[in-house]
């Protein structure tokens, strides 16, 4: 009697590389479990043989079925991205003028304009979701008994107080209650040193560290257990290693610190923490700031390599929004000279968020960008 047993699942959870009793298993990009049988391949198999695999078969899509209970869940490799729109707020500046109101010795690179960043942030609404009215967007996808996590970049230059106040203020006038908005990013002492006053108990906004209420399965508290919603503010940075971060890097901040080091020491798997189902499903739309970014990293020669963008991109796509922040850039590195003008890193990490993590659209050919504002 010739037959036999066929059976592949593909579940995402953090667990150790390498084999392990059938199991394919790596970093935190996923779980792959595969098993594959053939019984009755000889006349001669005996009954209790097939039974006996059988068994084990179906122990195995127990193990399946026990990592995706651990809050992470399934995923459709199937899944191809499609085409992806970013809206892209431009301005003509980003600081007030010198003033005696905004000293050199307290605000060194100048005072953000509060009413660029209010600016900045219609504008982008609108060019993303066609909304001319931004009080429509927020309320389309916030309501008052929503718990809003707002999950802030905190290296250097961290994503402005003044931004994070101009969000939370679209949100209290959609209904949303100071008391459910919490703001959190890896480390307490980066947000205290990015400016933020830490509130855990306080009545109002509260500011926590991921690590501060724990982890559960690896994925910080404050988005598994404490958050409905999420918004993603990110900051267009160069990086050494993965050539820029930005709105794929910053859910590093939902994990523990030897993950975030393990996963930026494999730069393909950069997008594993950002596919997780439970990521996916809570954090619902992404920010990149390009107010006044760096092209590269300073040097002794260079201290400051920054320039005046005076950008606010936004999206539900986080890899088209990191895509079309990579060209922002690489134009910059290639008008002053940089080589390479492309980090080929970033390139990759963003074709292995698409193509292996099914998370978004790293084809600029498919990504549409609405922009609303000076192009200069």
């Amino acid at each position: 009697m010739a037959g036999g047993f066929t059976l592949g699942l593909q579940v995402h959870g953090r667990c150790a590389r390498g084999w392990r009793g059938g199991l394919k298993l790596w970093g935190c990009g996923g779980v792959h479990i595969c098993v594959i049988m053939s019984i009755g391949k000889h006349e001669t198999a005996s009954l209790m043989d097939r039974v006996a695999r059988g068994l084990l078969a179906w122990a195995l899509v127990g193990v399946a079925l026990l990592v995706a209970s651990l809050g992470v869940g399934w995923t459709d490799p199937g899944r191809i991205p499609g085409p992806a729109t970013v809206g892209l707020a431009r301005g003509d500046h980003v600081y007030l003028p010198d003033s005696p109101l905004t000293p050199k010795f307290i605000y060194p690179e100048g005072k953000i304009d509060y009413e660029v960043v209010t600016t900045l942030l219609s504008r982008a609404v609108t060019a993303w979701s066609g909304e001319q009215e931004p009080e429509d967007f927020w309320r389309q996808y916030f309501s008052p008994n929503d718990r809003v996590g707002l999950m802030i970049d905190v290296q250097e230059p961290p994503i402005p107080i003044i931004v994070v106040e101009a969000i939370i203020e679209q949100l209290v006038l959609v209904g949303v209650r100071t008391d459910n908005i919490l703001i959190f990013s890896g480390d307490e002492r980066d947000l205290f040193a990015a400016g933020f006053s830490l509130r855990h108990d306080r009545p109002g906004v509260k500011c926590y560290g991921a690590a501060s209420v724990g982890y559960r399965h690896s994925l910080t508290r404050i988005l598994a257990d404490m958050c409905d919603k999420v918004i993603n503010l990110a900051y267009l940075h160069p990086h050494a290693q993965l050539g820029m971060t930005g709105a794929i890097h910053n859910h590093l901040s939902c994990v523990p610190p030897a993950d975030v080091k393990q996963v930026v020491s494999e730069p393909r798997q950069l997008a594993s923490v950002a596919a997780q189902p439970l990521v996916r499903q809570k954090v619902i739309f992404h920010f990149l700031l390009a107010l006044h970014p760096y092209y590269a990293a300073p040097t002794a020669a260079n201290p400051s390599p920054r320039w005046e963008y005076a950008g606010l991109l936004l999206s539900s796509d986080p890899v088209a929004l990191d895509t079309v922040g990579l060209d922002i850039l690489t134009a910059k590195r290639r008008e002053v000279g940089l080589e390479p003008a492309e980090p080929e890193a970033a390139r990759n990490y963003l074709q292995a968020a698409c193509a292996e993590y099914f998370l978004g659209q790293s084809n600029p050919d498919l990504i549409t960008v609405v922009t609303i504002g000076p192009e200069k």
